[in-house]
């Protein structure tokens, strides 16, 4: 299959109605979308991806009135859908029974976002129905933030691929489940804070765990231990400009590694050297974390060496993303 990269959404929309995934940009990665009432085309998205069934996809809705057509409301997503949609947060509510077991992993709930780059919102709109859509890359790759990311991972496997520049926020949705409205969950760290939104909701909220089975469903997207993982092996420390390796991994760090600076070093960069933010900032680093990644990936470097962000913040979800890409963490 020829990947074509164009600039239309509504050719992106004939291939979906042709029952073909396309590739279309969000505010947070490029995802790979499928008609939420077209069984066969999610299918379809499993397969390329090569993602598991257990892993549930997220909807995508144009509006709180269309969210009230696939989950159930209550006052509290009704307040958080004010405040912070369109953007990047996606909430784990009760389905409705029109939702098919394949978008839910056989659950009861369904995650469920609205987002807010246009070209994806117009997409829902000439299609008529909501979107689901995962990231548009191979299971437990890097996640794509522009059309040649998904070019380079999925080429090949999908027919069209909407081109919206590269991705303002460069990380997943923050995802929140009010199964329990008591206790509402954090289920993923992303654009949206843990700390804006227990501000807004005047509570913490409870920080779930990781998912260990590879078998069970999970609640959420983005709860593998292992996940946006480079193909390059990826080493994650405290602090980079003054790491000092283990003996066991000296050979390591000084052969053809590349290396991943939070904020700039006081020294000039060398070859295979990038930096996250070049201001200083934590989401100017959170949104060029993947291009950085991807980049490298494609590089002939042997490993990659990463710093992590203060656990703050969206520095926060930035760690959650190299942990889970790490081949090896070695945080003090």
């Amino acid at each position: 299959m020829k990947t074509i990269i164009g600039t239309s959404a509504e050719e992106a929309v004939c291939w979906l109605k042709r029952g073909e995934p396309v590739a279309l940009p969000t505010e947070t990665v490029y995802g790979l979308a499928a008609p939420l009432f077209s069984e066969a085309t999610i299918r379809k998205i499993y397969s390329v991806k090569q993602r598991p069934t257990n892993n549930p996809l997220i909807v995508h809705v144009l509006n709180f009135e269309q969210l009230k057509t696939v989950a159930e409301t209550t006052p509290l997503v009704q307040v958080l859908t004010e405040r912070f949609w369109s953007g990047p947060l996606t909430l784990v509510l009760k389905k409705k029974p029109c939702i098919s077991d394949l978008v839910t992993a056989g659950q009861a709930s369904v995650a469920v976002r609205c987002p807010q780059a246009s070209l994806f919102r117009q997409a829902i709109e000439l299609i008529g129905e909501p979107l689901v859509a995962p990231s548009a890359n191979r299971f437990q790759h890097v996640s794509p933030t522009t059309a040649m990311h998904v070019l380079n991972d999925l080429g090949g496997r999908i027919p069209y691929i909407l081109d919206g520049g590269a991705c303002t926020f460069g990380l997943e949705s923050t995802i929140v489940s009010l199964l329990d409205e008591t206790q509402p969950t954090l289920l993923r760290y992303g654009p949206i804070t843990a700390e804006a939104l227990g501000t807004f909701l005047n509570r913490p909220l409870v920080m779930a765990k990781d998912v260990v089975s590879e078998q069970k469903p999970h609640l959420a997207p983005g709860l593998y231990k292992k996940h946006y993982s480079p193909q390059t092996p990826l080493y994650l420390v405290g602090n980079l400009a003054d790491y000092v390796p283990p003996p066991r991994y000296k050979a390591i760090f000084e052969d053809r590694a590349a290396h991943v600076f939070l904020f700039p070093p006081s020294r000039p960069l060398r070859e295979g050297e990038c930096v996250l933010s070049p201001n200083r900032d934590l989401n100017e680093a959170a949104s060029n974390l993947f291009d950085c990644l991807q980049t490298l990936d494609t590089q002939d470097w042997r490993s990659i060496w990463a710093e992590e962000a203060s656990n703050e913040g969206i520095g926060r979800a930035l760690n959650d993303r190299l942990s889970r890409a790490a081949y090896v963490d070695l945080r003090d």
